[in-house]
């Protein structure tokens, strides 16, 4: 896996001998280094990225200076994970042996060779594609290149992945720059790394905070974040938010040292209403927070976007767009806190925002419906595209039954990235017709760009 690096520079870096002598740092001396912040980062050592069994704390304890790294390869799903982390640290020029790079008795993992019936067999797929097709430090050439699995890959095949690409990258990068300029960002679902990935490079040096569930998504998302070059800001934690919101602040200095200006939820959104509610009683919201949610359409979260339009803590967009990779629509909700959103309490035990009425019964069953097609999405045979399509629009009439609808369509962002902040967003102060903004997911926005609360 890759050291710290410049995402600019490193690119260069890699191509020059001084490059990848600073590029074989071990992960666990790189990253003691202090965050901007002044706060110790957890440290990634090099097992943390290849072994799916074992636990962080075990990896903590795993010696950084060994000369060389022997993985291990076999036929199992450790095995093809071993080899591409193998893969990982050979393109930051860690002293791998050659052996390490092949599965036992074949050659190396590739992502053609990866059985279709292994377990987590799409995520290793996508793992190998990256490491064929991307370059080394550069996170822009990462994320393309698991745009371009998503689309080239799984799609003639019937099947999806699940990351934030196209417009939803530029929904989300537009509104985390504009979140207030103190502060780390929070994510929920980190699944294979991309969107962190994305906010890195819209916000460089802003430390990313993301949490996942699942161990073998953990495994794939700091290959992944290490190979783009972003080790050093990207924190992956492995648990369930429901655990872990609770422990992470501990981790970078405690609740009064620990504050989120910008949220990504990208879990499961029946979760959503219980995870802000935990972020507001711990009092790590600072004002002008940004929280940007996925997948509140489809497969929906009514509940959640009733408590934010009637809570009356919070500005909202909720924004029309077109899912990554599928013919069908869904929405974001990109939501400011207010400055007049109550305060939080030193050291926490602060008190969860209003939430207005009760949500009407039909929104409840909504919702309920909403949890079945996601169980029903990760079962065989799962959901098709056209099944997908109909239940956005079955989602959409019935929430527009209570005035649940969208404010914005993303189509208006690409020239006026700023109108997702609703009235905390502020066009260029000199903008002429030269500089317009043509903005997409990676192009960083000119100096002129202000937004915020």
């Amino acid at each position: 896996m890759l050291a710290p690096s410049s995402s600019a520079h490193a690119t260069a870096a890699l191509a020059s001998s001084a490059g990848r002598r600073a590029l074989r740092r071990p992960l666990g001396w790189a990253l003691a280094s202090l965050s901007p912040s002044g706060l110790p980062v957890p440290p990634l050592p090099l097992c943390a990225a290849s072994s799916t069994s074992r636990s962080l704390a075990s990896c903590r304890r795993a010696a950084p200076s060994a000369p060389a790294y022997s993985l291990g390869g076999c036929g199992s799903v450790r095995g093809i994970a071993d080899t591409l982390a193998a893969r990982t640290l050979a393109a930051a020029g860690y002293p791998v042996q050659p052996q390490d790079v092949r599965r036992k008795g074949k050659g190396p993992a590739k992502s053609s060779s990866i059985p279709a019936g292994t377990p987590y067999s799409k995520e290793l797929r996508l793992l190998a594609h990256v490491l064929e097709t991307a370059t080394p430090g550069d996170p822009l050439s990462v994320c393309e290149a698991i745009e371009s699995f998503g689309k080239n890959v799984l799609n003639p095949g019937g099947q999806w992945l699940k990351v934030a690409g196209d417009a939803k990258a530029v929904v989300l990068t537009s509104a985390m720059r504009g979140k207030p300029k103190q502060g780390s960002i929070l994510e929920i679902g980190c699944y294979c790394g991309y969107s962190a990935i994305r906010m890195a490079m819209a916000l460089p040096g802003v430390r990313i905070v993301t949490l996942e569930v699942d161990p073998a998504h953990v495994v794939i998302a700091r290959n992944m974040v290490a190979f783009a070059g972003l080790a050093h800001v990207i924190d992956v934690w492995t648990g369930h938010s429901k655990d872990l919101l609770t422990r992470i602040p501990d981790r970078y200095g405690g609740v009064d040292k620990f504050r989120v200006s910008g949220v990504f939820m990208d879990q499961r959104g029946s979760r959503y209403d219980e995870d802000l509610g935990t972020m507001e009683r711990l009092g790590i919201l600072l004002p002008g927070c940004v929280v940007v949610c996925d997948n509140v359409l489809k497969p929906g979260s009514p509940t959640f976007l009733w408590r934010l339009q009637h809570g009356g803590t919070y500005d909202n967009h909720f924004v029309k767009l077109t899912e990554f990779a599928m013919p069908a629509e869904d929405w974001m909700s990109v939501s400011v806190r207010r400055a007049d959103a109550p305060l939080a309490v030193a050291g926490g035990g602060g008190e969860v925002d209003a939430k207005g009425a009760e949500p009407p019964e039909e929104l409840a069953q909504l919702q309920w419906e909403a949890d079945r097609m996601r169980a029903q999405a990760t079962r065989v045979p799962g959901v098709t595209f056209q099944e997908w399509a109909a239940f956005a629009e079955h989602m959409r009439e019935g929430m527009a039954r209570h005035g649940i609808v969208a404010t914005l369509d993303a189509e208006q962002l690409i020239e006026e990235p700023w109108l997702v902040l609703g009235v905390h967003g502020s066009p260029p102060a000199d903008r002429g017709e030269k500089e317009v903004v043509t903005l997409d997911a990676g192009t960083p926005l000119p100096s002129c760009y202000a937004v915020g609360c």
